[in-house]
């Protein structure tokens, strides 16, 4: 009798041991499980705005970006009125040019971006530089994305581009951290060459609808404490950075957040990512402007 009380034990204590040491594989699973239905995922195409016959002038004056205008027609059209480049390396030469942020865009009931997606800790290894690299993992997924690739970054891919791109701000920056929406956009030009990369004043969810419809994805800069992720550890970062790829039809954002190891196709909704939007602003990011990061294709 004490013999099989005594394995009755050793096995509760075995399963106890298992579960300590499985909770959070099993805390994933639980998670996984119980995930919404989103909308199908829409990989890049390599196109021509069909949504505007509008066109600017390559010489454009210098200056920040000007705010997204216009509203929401009855048939859900949303205009974006002026919205420059903030740099052109070509600005000395006149010509005309089709600015795929203007006219009418037709923003649909439900989007779903395919943004491949990474932890911006590739090994789980939470150390620096990778505790401080939502940065650098949201340009690289915006830049995978723009090259046709869908699902995960592999992992020894995704660590070895943080490495190079934190050099590389090493070296022309003299830092890596916290780098704020324009550092960031500007980084987008200078270390992966696109020529056309635009920072917006954000104001309502339609600001980012609208992008999204167009089928570019969005970086944003966030307060992190602010928003709603139970993966994050010690309540969330102070500065964050993520892509937002799309949204559902009850009024939730779908993102690729580098920051847990559950970030793909993580979902916010409208009012609190739009809530937790700040830029870094010296480190009072929760007072720090709202923002987003456009990335147009070569």
């Amino acid at each position: 009798m004490k013999r099989k009380i005594a394995i009755i034990l050793g096995l509760m204590l075995v399963i106890l041991i298992g579960l300590y040491f499985g909770r959070h594989w099993l805390r994933d699973q639980w998670t996984l499980m119980n995930k919404p239905d989103l909308p199908s995922p829409t990989a890049y195409q390599d196109k021509v705005t069909e949504n505007s016959s509008d066109t600017i002038d390559a010489d454009l004056p210098e200056g920040p970006p000007s705010h997204i205008e216009g509203g929401v027609s009855a048939s859900e059209n949303f205009k974006l009125e002026s919205s420059p480049q903030t740099k052109d390396p070509v600005r000395d030469q006149k010509k005309e040019v089709t600015d795929p942020l203007a006219g009418d865009v037709e923003i649909p009931t439900e989007l779903n971006l395919d943004v491949p997606w990474m932890s911006q800790a590739p090994h789980a290894n939470w150390d620096y530089p990778y505790q401080e690299a939502c940065e650098e993992a949201s340009m690289i997924m915006v830049d995978a994305f723009y090259d046709g690739r869908t699902g995960k970054i592999p992992v020894d891919e995704a660590d070895d581009e943080i490495l190079k791109i934190v050099e590389y701000q090493n070296k022309t920056l003299g830092y890596y951290k916290d780098t704020t929406a324009e550092e960031t956009a500007q980084l987008m030009r200078d270390y992966y060459g696109y020529s056309d990369v635009r920072v917006f004043p954000v104001t309502s969810a339609k600001d980012i609808q609208a992008v999204l419809a167009r089928g570019y994805p969005v970086i944003m800069p966030f307060s992190g404490k602010e928003l709603d992720n139970p993966n994050f550890r010690n309540g969330g970062p102070l500065y964050h950075m993520l892509v937002v790829k799309g949204y559902t039809d009850d009024g939730r954002f779908i993102t690729g957040d580098p920051g847990t190891r559950l970030g793909q196709d993580f979902i916010y909704t409208f009012e609190n990512l739009l809530e937790s939007n700040h830029d870094w602003n010296g480190g009072n990011v929760p007072e720090g402007d709202q923002l987003m990061i456009v990335v147009l294709p070569n």
